[in-house]
């Protein structure tokens, strides 16, 4: 097991986790940033990797024009919290689609092993793209 993560660099981890992961829905990095056995809750829901990379993928078939707009970002030694406004346009309607989303993150070993989600709009990680 590593050293834990300094609040300075598990913040960089966040920022980097929005740039390289969720801005451009880009499932293929997500073994730099997830552990293989990570576990994510949303609602109802108990997530595994499949299902952060099937967000992905669907997201980046139905959601044109994504902006996260960071809120904040709380950093402690190997675990965060983001806060941030969702907006996009529903690339099957061109309608407007905004949510505000917390995330709360734990690391181990410099990747996320656990995450709970709470969002203004319940969604479904396990939703299949069309």
């Amino acid at each position: 097991m590593s050293a834990p993560m300094s609040p300075d660099d598990v913040r960089a981890f966040a920022n980097r986790l929005m740039d390289e992961v969720w801005r451009p829905f880009d499932h293929t990095a997500l073994p730099r940033f997830y552990h293989p056995d990570v576990v994510g809750h949303h609602r109802a829901q108990t997530l595994a990797l499949a299902d952060i990379a099937n967000r992905l993928q669907w997201d980046v078939q139905n959601f044109g024009n994504p902006v996260y707009d960071i809120r904040d970002i709380v950093a402690e030694a190997n675990r965060f919290a983001i806060r941030f406004l969702y907006t996009c346009t529903l690339i099957g309607t061109g309608e407007v689609f905004a949510t505000e989303v917390i995330y709360f993150y734990h690391l181990r070993d410099g990747r996320i092993a656990e995450f709970w989600l709470l969002s203004g709009i319940d969604f479904d990680y396990k939703q299949r793209p069309a």
